[in-house]
């Protein structure tokens, strides 16, 4: 990205931080919650149904695809860390909306999954 580009975007943040700190922002949390999955996989394999996880993971790939979809015309015109549903037209933000509420629900089963565990 050009310092151009940067400065369209509204980003004053260094890009040659951002390209180091980078991998860690998206290489740690998912080691994280890898783990944690796994571990939860594992607890509720020996003492039950993985039902419950198959479904909740379902909404969460579900959500992931729909919010991916929902801010696909602002990943076209390269605003990356834009949050929310400003720029978007009526039926992403309705996407979007829709996106956040199954990853909402997944994120709720998986914790109360591992109170349950625990």
């Amino acid at each position: 990205m050009t310092t151009s580009q940067c400065n369209k975007v509204g980003s004053h943040f260094p890009p040659d931080l951002a390209a180091l700190l980078g991998v860690y922002w998206i290489l740690l949390p998912i080691t994280v919650f890898s783990t944690v999955m796994f571990s939860c996989i594992q607890a509720v394999k020996h003492n039950g149904d993985l039902t419950l996880v198959w479904v909740a993971l379902g909404l969460g790939c579900v959500g992931a695809v729909g919010l991916f979809v929902a801010k696909l015309p602002l990943y076209r015109q390269r605003p990356f860390c834009q949050l929310g549903t400003k720029g978007l037209d009526a039926f992403h933000k309705r996407l979007y909306v829709w996106a956040w509420s199954f990853l909402g629900l997944s994120i709720s089963i998986f914790t109360l999954l591992l109170i349950l565990i625990r």
